[in-house]
Protein backbone atom coordinates (compact mmCIF):
# COMPACT_ATOMS: atom_id res chain seq x y z
CA UNK A 1 0.00 0.00 0.00
CA UNK A 2 2.79 2.39 0.92
CA UNK A 3 4.66 1.52 -2.31
CA UNK A 4 1.55 2.18 -4.40
CA UNK A 5 0.96 5.55 -2.74
CA UNK A 6 4.61 6.53 -3.27
CA UNK A 7 4.44 5.64 -6.95
CA UNK A 8 1.20 7.59 -7.36
CA UNK A 9 2.85 10.62 -5.77
CA UNK A 10 5.85 10.31 -8.10
CA UNK A 11 3.58 10.15 -11.14
CA UNK A 12 1.73 13.23 -9.91
CA UNK A 13 5.00 15.16 -9.51
CA UNK A 14 6.19 14.02 -12.93
CA UNK A 15 2.97 15.22 -14.49
CA UNK A 16 3.55 18.66 -12.98
CA UNK A 17 7.08 18.81 -14.41
CA UNK A 18 6.01 17.67 -17.87
CA UNK A 19 7.69 14.28 -17.60
CA UNK A 20 4.68 12.00 -17.31
CA UNK A 21 5.38 10.53 -20.75
CA UNK A 22 8.92 9.67 -19.67
CA UNK A 23 8.28 7.86 -16.41
CA UNK A 24 10.90 5.17 -16.94
CA UNK A 25 13.55 7.60 -18.18
CA UNK A 26 12.79 10.06 -15.39
CA UNK A 27 13.06 7.42 -12.68
CA UNK A 28 16.03 5.52 -14.04
CA UNK A 29 17.90 7.43 -16.75
CA UNK A 30 17.41 11.18 -16.17
CA UNK A 31 20.62 12.34 -14.51
CA UNK A 32 20.17 16.09 -14.83
CA UNK A 33 17.15 18.37 -15.22
CA UNK A 34 17.61 22.11 -14.90
CA UNK A 35 14.44 24.13 -15.54
CA UNK A 36 16.30 27.49 -15.37
CA UNK A 37 13.13 29.24 -14.28
CA UNK A 38 13.69 30.69 -10.84
CA UNK A 39 16.65 28.51 -9.88
CA UNK A 40 19.36 26.21 -11.25
CA UNK A 41 18.55 23.19 -9.11
CA UNK A 42 18.65 19.71 -10.57
CA UNK A 43 15.13 18.23 -10.63
CA UNK A 44 16.27 14.76 -11.73
CA UNK A 45 16.76 13.58 -8.17
CA UNK A 46 20.47 12.94 -8.74
CA UNK A 47 21.60 16.05 -6.88
CA UNK A 48 23.51 17.64 -9.76
CA UNK A 49 22.53 21.15 -8.72
CA UNK A 50 23.98 24.03 -10.67
CA UNK A 51 26.21 26.81 -9.38
CA UNK A 52 25.13 30.08 -10.96
CA UNK A 53 27.73 32.38 -12.49
CA UNK A 54 25.65 35.39 -13.47
CA UNK A 55 22.76 33.80 -15.39
CA UNK A 56 19.44 35.64 -15.05
CA UNK A 57 17.37 32.77 -13.69
CA UNK A 58 14.07 34.62 -13.88
CA UNK A 59 14.01 33.76 -17.58
CA UNK A 60 17.18 31.76 -18.26
CA UNK A 61 19.10 34.57 -19.98
CA UNK A 62 22.83 34.11 -20.68
CA UNK A 63 24.63 37.37 -21.46
CA UNK A 64 27.21 35.95 -23.89
CA UNK A 65 30.09 37.56 -21.98
CA UNK A 66 30.56 35.87 -18.61
CA UNK A 67 27.42 34.08 -17.42
CA UNK A 68 27.10 30.30 -17.23
CA UNK A 69 26.02 27.46 -14.93
CA UNK A 70 28.25 24.76 -13.51
CA UNK A 71 27.28 21.37 -12.09
CA UNK A 72 30.23 19.84 -10.19
CA UNK A 73 31.57 16.51 -11.36
CA UNK A 74 29.71 13.49 -10.01
CA UNK A 75 29.48 9.78 -10.70
CA UNK A 76 26.08 10.17 -12.35
CA UNK A 77 27.53 12.70 -14.82
CA UNK A 78 30.31 10.34 -15.92
CA UNK A 79 28.74 8.96 -19.07
CA UNK A 80 31.53 6.53 -19.96
CA UNK A 81 31.14 4.76 -23.31
CA UNK A 82 27.36 4.53 -23.01
CA UNK A 83 24.51 6.21 -24.84
CA UNK A 84 23.19 9.55 -23.65
CA UNK A 85 20.88 12.38 -24.67
CA UNK A 86 21.35 16.05 -23.91
CA UNK A 87 18.48 18.33 -24.83
CA UNK A 88 17.36 21.90 -24.25
CA UNK A 89 15.15 24.67 -25.54
CA UNK A 90 17.27 27.61 -26.67
CA UNK A 91 16.43 31.08 -27.93
CA UNK A 92 18.76 33.35 -29.92
CA UNK A 93 18.34 36.89 -31.30
CA UNK A 94 17.61 37.71 -34.93
CA UNK A 95 20.61 40.02 -35.39
CA UNK A 96 23.86 38.86 -33.79
CA UNK A 97 26.78 40.93 -32.51
CA UNK A 98 28.61 37.83 -31.24
CA UNK A 99 28.56 34.12 -31.97
CA UNK A 100 25.88 32.12 -30.12
CA UNK A 101 28.47 30.03 -28.25
CA UNK A 102 28.60 26.82 -26.23
CA UNK A 103 25.40 25.15 -25.08
CA UNK A 104 27.05 22.48 -22.92
CA UNK A 105 30.59 21.43 -22.18
CA UNK A 106 31.94 18.52 -20.17
CA UNK A 107 35.38 18.39 -21.72
CA UNK A 108 38.98 18.11 -20.55
CA UNK A 109 41.29 19.78 -23.11
CA UNK A 110 44.39 18.41 -21.38
CA UNK A 111 43.26 14.83 -22.04
CA UNK A 112 41.29 15.70 -25.21
CA UNK A 113 38.37 13.85 -23.70
CA UNK A 114 34.70 14.58 -23.14
CA UNK A 115 31.67 16.06 -24.89
CA UNK A 116 30.95 19.45 -26.44
CA UNK A 117 27.89 21.08 -27.99
CA UNK A 118 28.20 24.55 -29.50
CA UNK A 119 26.49 26.86 -31.99
CA UNK A 120 28.73 28.94 -34.19
CA UNK A 121 29.24 30.00 -37.82
CA UNK A 122 32.28 29.68 -40.06
CA UNK A 123 35.23 32.05 -39.80
CA UNK A 124 37.65 30.33 -42.09
CA UNK A 125 40.33 32.95 -42.65
CA UNK A 126 40.72 36.71 -42.50
CA UNK A 127 36.96 37.27 -42.52
CA UNK A 128 34.77 37.58 -39.46
CA UNK A 129 32.06 35.15 -38.40
CA UNK A 130 28.88 35.00 -40.44
CA UNK A 131 25.28 35.19 -39.25
CA UNK A 132 24.35 31.55 -39.71
CA UNK A 133 24.08 29.28 -36.68
CA UNK A 134 25.66 25.85 -37.18
CA UNK A 135 25.31 23.18 -34.51
CA UNK A 136 28.47 21.22 -33.61
CA UNK A 137 28.24 18.14 -31.37
CA UNK A 138 31.29 16.03 -30.60
CA UNK A 139 32.92 13.49 -28.32
CA UNK A 140 36.55 12.49 -28.00
CA UNK A 141 38.95 10.24 -26.20
CA UNK A 142 42.16 11.49 -27.82
CA UNK A 143 41.55 10.15 -31.33
CA UNK A 144 42.61 11.72 -34.61
CA UNK A 145 42.75 10.54 -38.25
CA UNK A 146 45.21 11.19 -41.04
CA UNK A 147 44.56 14.02 -43.46
CA UNK A 148 42.41 13.22 -46.47
CA UNK A 149 43.10 14.86 -49.85
CA UNK A 150 39.87 16.61 -50.88
CA UNK A 151 41.09 17.77 -54.27
CA UNK A 152 41.92 20.98 -56.09
CA UNK A 153 38.96 23.34 -56.58
CA UNK A 154 40.53 25.33 -59.44
CA UNK A 155 42.56 23.12 -61.82
CA UNK A 156 45.10 25.86 -62.64
CA UNK A 157 45.28 27.83 -59.37
CA UNK A 158 47.84 27.27 -56.64
CA UNK A 159 45.99 29.45 -54.15
CA UNK A 160 42.78 28.61 -52.33
CA UNK A 161 42.00 31.96 -50.71
CA UNK A 162 41.41 32.72 -47.03
CA UNK A 163 37.85 31.75 -47.71
CA UNK A 164 36.58 28.34 -46.55
CA UNK A 165 32.95 28.97 -45.60
CA UNK A 166 29.96 26.72 -44.91
CA UNK A 167 26.67 27.93 -46.38
CA UNK A 168 23.32 26.15 -46.57
CA UNK A 169 24.84 22.77 -45.78
CA UNK A 170 27.76 22.95 -48.22
CA UNK A 171 31.43 23.93 -48.03
CA UNK A 172 32.57 26.73 -50.36
CA UNK A 173 36.08 27.81 -51.35
CA UNK A 174 37.31 30.74 -53.43
CA UNK A 175 40.52 30.83 -55.44
CA UNK A 176 43.01 33.45 -56.61
CA UNK A 177 44.88 33.68 -59.90
CA UNK A 178 45.10 30.92 -62.49
CA UNK A 179 46.79 30.02 -65.77
CA UNK A 180 44.72 32.69 -67.57
CA UNK A 181 42.15 35.36 -66.71
CA UNK A 182 39.24 33.00 -67.36
CA UNK A 183 40.24 31.16 -64.19
CA UNK A 184 40.39 34.25 -61.97
CA UNK A 185 37.85 35.03 -59.23
CA UNK A 186 36.04 31.70 -59.10
CA UNK A 187 34.12 30.16 -56.18
CA UNK A 188 33.65 26.41 -55.82
CA UNK A 189 31.29 24.14 -53.85
CA UNK A 190 32.55 20.89 -52.33
CA UNK A 191 30.63 17.78 -53.36
CA UNK A 192 32.59 15.15 -51.42
CA UNK A 193 35.65 13.05 -52.17
CA UNK A 194 37.81 15.24 -54.38
CA UNK A 195 34.92 16.73 -56.37
CA UNK A 196 34.16 20.44 -56.62
CA UNK A 197 31.43 22.30 -58.56
CA UNK A 198 32.38 25.59 -60.20
CA UNK A 199 29.97 28.30 -58.99
CA UNK A 200 31.16 30.68 -61.66
CA UNK A 201 33.38 33.69 -61.99
CA UNK A 202 32.56 36.49 -59.56
CA UNK A 203 32.36 39.72 -61.57
CA UNK A 204 34.21 40.59 -64.76
CA UNK A 205 36.69 43.16 -63.42
CA UNK A 206 40.46 42.93 -63.55
CA UNK A 207 40.98 41.41 -60.11
CA UNK A 208 42.80 38.12 -59.80
CA UNK A 209 40.71 36.43 -57.15
CA UNK A 210 38.05 36.25 -54.50
CA UNK A 211 39.43 36.57 -50.97
CA UNK A 212 36.74 36.50 -48.25
CA UNK A 213 33.44 34.65 -48.31
CA UNK A 214 30.86 35.23 -45.58
CA UNK A 215 27.22 34.45 -44.84
CA UNK A 216 25.30 37.65 -44.16
CA UNK A 217 21.56 37.74 -43.43
CA UNK A 218 20.95 34.42 -45.14
CA UNK A 219 23.03 34.95 -48.29
CA UNK A 220 26.58 34.11 -49.33
CA UNK A 221 28.75 37.15 -50.14
CA UNK A 222 32.14 37.32 -51.86
CA UNK A 223 34.70 40.12 -52.25
CA UNK A 224 36.92 40.28 -55.33
CA UNK A 225 40.53 41.31 -54.80
CA UNK A 226 44.07 41.17 -56.04
CA UNK A 227 46.06 39.63 -53.21
CA UNK A 228 49.56 39.31 -54.66
CA UNK A 229 51.39 41.67 -52.33
CA UNK A 230 54.46 41.69 -54.60
CA UNK A 231 52.59 43.03 -57.65
CA UNK A 232 49.28 44.56 -56.56
CA UNK A 233 50.51 48.16 -56.48
CA UNK A 234 52.23 48.12 -59.86
CA UNK A 235 49.83 46.00 -61.88
CA UNK A 236 46.93 47.27 -63.96
CA UNK A 237 44.30 46.02 -61.51
CA UNK A 238 40.87 47.35 -60.60
CA UNK A 239 39.38 47.96 -57.13
CA UNK A 240 37.67 45.04 -55.46
CA UNK A 241 33.89 44.74 -55.36
CA UNK A 242 31.35 42.77 -53.29
CA UNK A 243 28.86 40.28 -54.75
CA UNK A 244 25.93 38.21 -53.50
CA UNK A 245 25.47 34.60 -54.63
CA UNK A 246 22.20 33.93 -56.47
CA UNK A 247 22.77 30.23 -57.14
CA UNK A 248 24.25 28.15 -59.97
CA UNK A 249 26.90 30.48 -61.47
CA UNK A 250 25.14 33.79 -60.89
CA UNK A 251 26.50 36.61 -58.71
CA UNK A 252 24.80 39.95 -58.06
CA UNK A 253 27.03 43.03 -57.86
CA UNK A 254 26.38 44.94 -54.62
CA UNK A 255 28.93 47.66 -55.16
CA UNK A 256 32.48 48.88 -54.71
CA UNK A 257 33.30 49.68 -51.08
CA UNK A 258 36.38 51.81 -51.82
CA UNK A 259 39.26 52.48 -54.19
CA UNK A 260 41.12 49.50 -52.73
CA UNK A 261 42.41 46.69 -54.91
CA UNK A 262 42.54 44.32 -51.95
CA UNK A 263 39.47 43.62 -49.81
CA UNK A 264 40.89 41.33 -47.17
CA UNK A 265 37.88 40.75 -44.94
CA UNK A 266 34.11 40.85 -44.61
CA UNK A 267 32.06 41.01 -41.40
CA UNK A 268 28.37 40.86 -40.54
CA UNK A 269 27.72 43.05 -37.50
CA UNK A 270 24.37 44.17 -36.09
CA UNK A 271 22.61 43.38 -39.36
CA UNK A 272 25.02 45.27 -41.64
CA UNK A 273 27.82 44.13 -43.94
CA UNK A 274 31.34 45.52 -43.44
CA UNK A 275 34.44 45.25 -45.66
CA UNK A 276 38.04 46.02 -44.77
CA UNK A 277 41.05 46.53 -46.97
CA UNK A 278 43.71 48.64 -48.70
CA UNK A 279 46.33 49.51 -49.87
CA UNK A 280 45.06 52.81 -51.28
CA UNK A 281 42.78 53.71 -48.39
CA UNK A 282 43.25 51.82 -45.14
CA UNK A 283 39.71 51.53 -43.89
CA UNK A 284 36.53 49.67 -42.98
CA UNK A 285 33.45 50.35 -45.10
CA UNK A 286 29.80 49.58 -44.42
CA UNK A 287 26.92 48.79 -46.78
CA UNK A 288 24.24 51.20 -45.60
CA UNK A 289 20.47 50.75 -45.66
CA UNK A 290 20.28 52.68 -48.93
CA UNK A 291 22.52 50.15 -50.67
CA UNK A 292 25.54 52.46 -50.78
CA UNK A 293 29.00 51.77 -49.37
CA UNK A 294 30.26 54.36 -46.91
CA UNK A 295 33.39 54.67 -44.78
CA UNK A 296 32.94 53.48 -41.22
CA UNK A 297 36.55 54.24 -40.28
CA UNK A 298 39.56 55.48 -42.24
CA UNK A 299 42.75 54.57 -40.41
CA UNK A 300 46.14 56.19 -40.24
CA UNK A 301 48.92 54.74 -42.40
CA UNK A 302 51.70 55.91 -40.10
CA UNK A 303 52.33 55.84 -36.39
CA UNK A 304 51.59 53.35 -33.59
CA UNK A 305 47.83 53.29 -34.25
CA UNK A 306 47.95 52.65 -37.98
CA UNK A 307 45.68 49.89 -39.33
CA UNK A 308 45.51 48.13 -42.70
CA UNK A 309 42.43 45.93 -42.08
CA UNK A 310 43.06 42.23 -42.58
CA UNK A 311 41.54 40.21 -39.73
CA UNK A 312 38.01 40.75 -38.39
CA UNK A 313 36.01 39.15 -35.57
CA UNK A 314 32.93 39.59 -33.41
CA UNK A 315 33.22 39.39 -29.64
CA UNK A 316 31.03 40.54 -26.73
CA UNK A 317 28.90 42.86 -28.81
CA UNK A 318 31.73 44.53 -30.71
CA UNK A 319 33.43 44.27 -34.08
CA UNK A 320 37.22 43.90 -34.03
CA UNK A 321 39.65 44.62 -36.84
CA UNK A 322 43.42 44.36 -36.96
CA UNK A 323 46.78 44.80 -38.74
CA UNK A 324 49.12 45.62 -37.12
CA UNK A 325 47.31 46.67 -33.92
CA UNK A 326 43.64 46.01 -33.13
CA UNK A 327 40.60 48.29 -32.97
CA UNK A 328 37.18 47.58 -31.50
CA UNK A 329 33.90 49.08 -32.74
CA UNK A 330 30.67 49.25 -30.72
CA UNK A 331 28.50 50.48 -33.59
CA UNK A 332 29.38 54.13 -33.05
CA UNK A 333 32.97 54.55 -31.86
CA UNK A 334 36.26 52.97 -32.96
CA UNK A 335 38.78 52.47 -30.11
CA UNK A 336 42.40 51.33 -30.39
CA UNK A 337 43.11 48.43 -27.99
CA UNK A 338 46.80 47.82 -28.52
CA UNK A 339 49.21 45.51 -30.32
CA UNK A 340 48.75 41.75 -29.76
CA UNK A 341 52.52 41.27 -29.56
CA UNK A 342 55.36 43.70 -28.84
CA UNK A 343 58.37 42.75 -30.94
CA UNK A 344 60.42 45.68 -29.60
CA UNK A 345 62.92 46.51 -32.35
CA UNK A 346 60.89 44.45 -34.84
CA UNK A 347 57.68 46.25 -33.88
CA UNK A 348 57.40 47.94 -37.27
CA UNK A 349 56.90 44.53 -38.92
CA UNK A 350 53.91 43.48 -36.80
CA UNK A 351 50.90 42.26 -38.79
CA UNK A 352 47.67 40.81 -37.40
CA UNK A 353 46.28 38.26 -39.84
CA UNK A 354 43.64 36.31 -37.93
CA UNK A 355 41.25 36.60 -34.98
CA UNK A 356 39.12 33.90 -33.36
CA UNK A 357 37.34 33.09 -30.09
CA UNK A 358 38.58 30.46 -27.65
CA UNK A 359 37.35 29.74 -24.12
CA UNK A 360 35.54 33.08 -24.08
CA UNK A 361 38.56 35.15 -25.13
CA UNK A 362 39.43 37.02 -28.32
CA UNK A 363 42.61 35.66 -29.93
CA UNK A 364 44.85 37.28 -32.51
CA UNK A 365 47.46 35.58 -34.71
CA UNK A 366 50.33 37.65 -36.04
CA UNK A 367 53.41 37.97 -38.26
CA UNK A 368 56.50 37.81 -38.22
CA UNK A 369 56.82 35.03 -35.63
CA UNK A 370 53.39 33.30 -35.86
CA UNK A 371 52.49 34.22 -32.29
CA UNK A 372 48.95 33.87 -30.92
CA UNK A 373 47.84 36.25 -28.17
CA UNK A 374 44.65 36.54 -26.08
CA UNK A 375 43.03 39.90 -25.41
CA UNK A 376 43.12 40.74 -21.68
CA UNK A 377 41.25 44.08 -21.65
CA UNK A 378 42.34 47.67 -22.06
CA UNK A 379 45.36 47.50 -24.35
CA UNK A 380 46.76 44.33 -22.77
CA UNK A 381 47.38 41.02 -24.55
CA UNK A 382 48.67 37.70 -23.20
CA UNK A 383 50.97 35.55 -25.41
CA UNK A 384 49.92 31.95 -26.09
CA UNK A 385 52.94 30.65 -27.97
CA UNK A 386 54.10 30.16 -31.53
CA UNK A 387 52.33 28.15 -34.24
CA UNK A 388 55.16 26.06 -35.68
CA UNK A 389 58.80 26.02 -34.59
CA UNK A 390 59.76 28.38 -37.42
CA UNK A 391 56.27 29.72 -38.17
CA UNK A 392 56.21 33.31 -39.42
CA UNK A 393 52.52 34.10 -39.91
CA UNK A 394 49.28 32.80 -38.39
CA UNK A 395 46.70 32.44 -41.17
CA UNK A 396 43.78 30.74 -39.46
CA UNK A 397 42.51 29.73 -36.01
CA UNK A 398 39.54 27.48 -35.28
CA UNK A 399 38.06 25.58 -32.32
CA UNK A 400 37.10 22.09 -33.47
CA UNK A 401 35.63 19.42 -31.19
CA UNK A 402 37.02 21.05 -28.06
CA UNK A 403 40.53 21.91 -29.27
CA UNK A 404 42.12 25.04 -30.74
CA UNK A 405 43.92 24.63 -34.06
CA UNK A 406 46.16 27.13 -35.82
CA UNK A 407 47.85 27.30 -39.21
CA UNK A 408 50.96 29.10 -40.36
CA UNK A 409 53.39 30.08 -43.09
CA UNK A 410 56.01 29.08 -44.43
CA UNK A 411 55.51 25.28 -44.31
CA UNK A 412 51.70 25.23 -44.67
CA UNK A 413 51.59 23.88 -41.13
CA UNK A 414 48.65 22.98 -38.88
CA UNK A 415 49.21 22.84 -35.12
CA UNK A 416 47.03 21.98 -32.12
CA UNK A 417 47.15 24.08 -28.95
CA UNK A 418 48.08 22.05 -25.86
CA UNK A 419 47.89 24.82 -23.26
CA UNK A 420 50.68 26.74 -21.52
CA UNK A 421 51.85 28.29 -24.81
CA UNK A 422 52.58 24.86 -26.35
CA UNK A 423 51.54 23.99 -29.90
CA UNK A 424 51.91 20.47 -31.35
CA UNK A 425 52.53 20.20 -35.09
CA UNK A 426 50.05 17.90 -36.79
CA UNK A 427 51.02 18.39 -40.42
CA UNK A 428 53.45 20.26 -42.64
CA UNK A 429 51.84 20.15 -46.06
CA UNK A 430 54.88 21.67 -47.80
CA UNK A 431 58.29 21.21 -46.24
CA UNK A 432 60.97 20.04 -48.70
CA UNK A 433 63.79 18.09 -47.10
CA UNK A 434 66.65 20.35 -46.10
CA UNK A 435 64.80 23.54 -47.02
CA UNK A 436 65.45 26.59 -44.84
CA UNK A 437 62.75 29.20 -45.46
CA UNK A 438 64.65 32.20 -44.09
CA UNK A 439 63.75 34.73 -41.40
CA UNK A 440 61.63 37.75 -42.44
CA UNK A 441 62.43 40.31 -43.65
CA UNK A 442 65.72 38.77 -44.78
CA UNK A 443 64.34 36.38 -47.37
CA UNK A 444 65.08 35.99 -51.05
CA UNK A 445 62.48 35.90 -53.80
CA UNK A 446 63.24 32.21 -54.35
CA UNK A 447 62.53 31.54 -50.67
CA UNK A 448 59.27 33.48 -50.88
CA UNK A 449 58.18 31.49 -53.93
CA UNK A 450 58.90 28.22 -52.10
CA UNK A 451 56.79 29.17 -49.06
CA UNK A 452 53.29 27.80 -48.59
CA UNK A 453 50.29 28.70 -46.45
CA UNK A 454 47.36 26.94 -44.87
CA UNK A 455 45.09 29.82 -45.82
CA UNK A 456 41.93 28.92 -43.90
CA UNK A 457 40.20 26.23 -41.84
CA UNK A 458 36.52 25.41 -41.40
CA UNK A 459 34.29 22.70 -39.91
CA UNK A 460 31.97 20.84 -42.28
CA UNK A 461 30.14 17.53 -41.96
CA UNK A 462 31.88 16.88 -38.65
CA UNK A 463 35.38 17.25 -40.12
CA UNK A 464 38.07 19.93 -40.02
CA UNK A 465 38.97 21.25 -43.48
CA UNK A 466 42.14 23.16 -44.36
CA UNK A 467 42.97 24.98 -47.60
CA UNK A 468 46.45 25.63 -48.94
CA UNK A 469 48.12 28.25 -51.09
CA UNK A 470 51.42 29.68 -52.22
CA UNK A 471 52.94 32.69 -50.48
CA UNK A 472 52.21 35.34 -53.13
CA UNK A 473 49.05 33.74 -54.64
CA UNK A 474 50.43 34.24 -58.17
CA UNK A 475 50.19 31.13 -60.35
CA UNK A 476 53.54 31.93 -61.99
CA UNK A 477 55.40 31.73 -58.66
CA UNK A 478 54.74 28.12 -57.68
CA UNK A 479 53.84 24.78 -59.28
CA UNK A 480 50.54 22.95 -58.94
CA UNK A 481 51.66 20.70 -56.11
CA UNK A 482 50.09 20.60 -52.64
CA UNK A 483 49.43 24.33 -52.95
CA UNK A 484 45.93 25.15 -54.15
CA UNK A 485 44.28 22.08 -52.60
CA UNK A 486 41.96 21.29 -49.69
CA UNK A 487 42.44 18.60 -47.02
CA UNK A 488 40.39 17.32 -44.08
CA UNK A 489 40.70 15.25 -40.92
CA UNK A 490 38.52 14.07 -38.04
CA UNK A 491 39.45 14.46 -34.38
CA UNK A 492 37.25 12.35 -32.15
CA UNK A 493 33.74 11.96 -33.53
CA UNK A 494 31.53 14.85 -34.54
CA UNK A 495 28.19 15.62 -36.07
CA UNK A 496 27.47 19.06 -37.48
CA UNK A 497 24.27 20.70 -38.67
CA UNK A 498 25.65 22.92 -41.44
CA UNK A 499 22.53 24.88 -42.28
CA UNK A 500 21.27 27.92 -40.41
CA UNK A 501 19.51 26.99 -37.19
CA UNK A 502 17.75 30.36 -37.30
CA UNK A 503 16.68 32.74 -34.52
CA UNK A 504 13.97 32.34 -31.88
CA UNK A 505 13.10 29.28 -29.83
CA UNK A 506 14.51 25.94 -31.01
CA UNK A 507 14.71 22.55 -29.36
CA UNK A 508 18.08 20.81 -29.59
CA UNK A 509 18.82 17.19 -28.79
CA UNK A 510 22.35 15.78 -28.99
CA UNK A 511 22.23 11.99 -28.89
CA UNK A 512 24.89 9.32 -28.65
CA UNK A 513 23.16 6.25 -30.04
CA UNK A 514 25.28 3.14 -30.43
CA UNK A 515 27.92 3.79 -33.07
CA UNK A 516 26.76 7.27 -34.12
CA UNK A 517 26.18 10.79 -32.84
CA UNK A 518 22.93 12.47 -33.84
CA UNK A 519 21.58 16.02 -33.78
CA UNK A 520 17.82 16.60 -33.58
CA UNK A 521 16.30 20.03 -34.21
CA UNK A 522 12.71 20.66 -33.13
CA UNK A 523 12.18 16.93 -32.76
CA UNK A 524 13.52 15.88 -36.17
CA UNK A 525 16.82 14.15 -37.00
CA UNK A 526 18.97 16.78 -38.72
CA UNK A 527 22.55 15.43 -38.77
CA UNK A 528 24.63 12.48 -37.68
CA UNK A 529 28.24 11.40 -37.54
CA UNK A 530 29.95 8.60 -39.36
CA UNK A 531 30.10 5.27 -37.51
CA UNK A 532 32.56 4.57 -34.69
CA UNK A 533 33.36 1.80 -32.24
CA UNK A 534 31.55 2.75 -29.00
CA UNK A 535 34.20 1.23 -26.77
CA UNK A 536 36.80 3.61 -28.21
CA UNK A 537 35.04 6.62 -26.70
CA UNK A 538 34.84 6.59 -22.92
CA UNK A 539 34.17 10.30 -22.36
CA UNK A 540 34.10 10.38 -18.56
CA UNK A 541 36.16 13.17 -17.01
CA UNK A 542 36.50 14.89 -13.67
CA UNK A 543 35.56 18.23 -15.23
CA UNK A 544 32.24 19.85 -14.28
CA UNK A 545 29.28 20.03 -16.60
CA UNK A 546 28.98 23.61 -17.82
CA UNK A 547 25.81 25.01 -19.34
CA UNK A 548 26.34 28.11 -21.45
CA UNK A 549 30.14 28.06 -21.61
CA UNK A 550 32.86 25.83 -23.01
CA UNK A 551 35.83 25.73 -25.32
CA UNK A 552 34.58 28.42 -27.70
CA UNK A 553 32.47 31.21 -26.22
CA UNK A 554 29.88 32.10 -23.60
CA UNK A 555 26.33 31.41 -24.75
CA UNK A 556 24.30 34.44 -25.88
CA UNK A 557 20.55 33.88 -25.56
CA UNK A 558 18.06 32.05 -23.38
CA UNK A 559 17.71 28.42 -22.30
CA UNK A 560 15.01 26.41 -20.64
CA UNK A 561 14.19 22.80 -19.78
CA UNK A 562 17.78 21.55 -19.96
CA UNK A 563 18.00 17.77 -19.54
CA UNK A 564 20.61 15.01 -19.59
CA UNK A 565 19.61 11.35 -19.93
CA UNK A 566 21.92 8.37 -19.55
CA UNK A 567 20.21 6.75 -22.54
CA UNK A 568 19.45 7.48 -26.17
CA UNK A 569 15.90 8.77 -26.25
CA UNK A 570 13.68 7.44 -29.03
CA UNK A 571 12.53 9.63 -31.90
CA UNK A 572 9.07 9.77 -30.36
CA UNK A 573 10.41 10.80 -26.95
CA UNK A 574 12.53 13.58 -28.48
CA UNK A 575 9.61 14.80 -30.56
CA UNK A 576 7.37 14.94 -27.48
CA UNK A 577 9.96 16.98 -25.54
CA UNK A 578 10.34 19.35 -28.49
CA UNK A 579 6.60 19.88 -28.79
CA UNK A 580 6.34 21.73 -25.49
CA UNK A 581 7.64 25.26 -26.02
CA UNK A 582 8.89 27.39 -23.10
Amino acid sequence: MKSTMTRTLVLFVLSLTGLSGFCSAAENELVGYWKLRGDCRDYSGKGNHGVNHGVDLTNGTFDGEQSYLEAPSSESLKLGADDFTFCAHINTAEHLDDIVGDVIDMYDPDQRRGVTLAIKPTSGGYQSQGTDRHVHFGIDQNHITDWQDCGRPNPTSSYVSNSLTVFDGKLYAATTDAADEAGWCHVYRYEGGSDWTDCGRVGAGKTTGVLPLIVHNGSLYAATSTYDWTRVKEGDYEPGRVYRYLGDQEWEDVGQPSDNRTLNSLASYKGKLYAGGGPSTWGVFVLDDDGQWKPSKIFEKQGPKRCFPHAMSLHNGKLYVGYPGVYEFDGETWTFIGDPVNFSERHSQLQTHEMELYQGKLLAGVFPEAIVAAYAGGDAWEPMGRVGVDGTEVLSLVVYNGQLYGSSLPRAEVCRYEGNSKWTSLKRFHSPEGWEPGIPPNVTRDQVNEMARVTSMAIHNGRLFASTGSCTSAAQDSPLDVRGKVFSLEAGKSASYDKDLGPGWKHLAAVRRGERLQIYIDGKLAAESTAFEPGDYDISTDRPLRIGFGQTEYFAGKMADVRLYAKALSDAEIEELASTKP
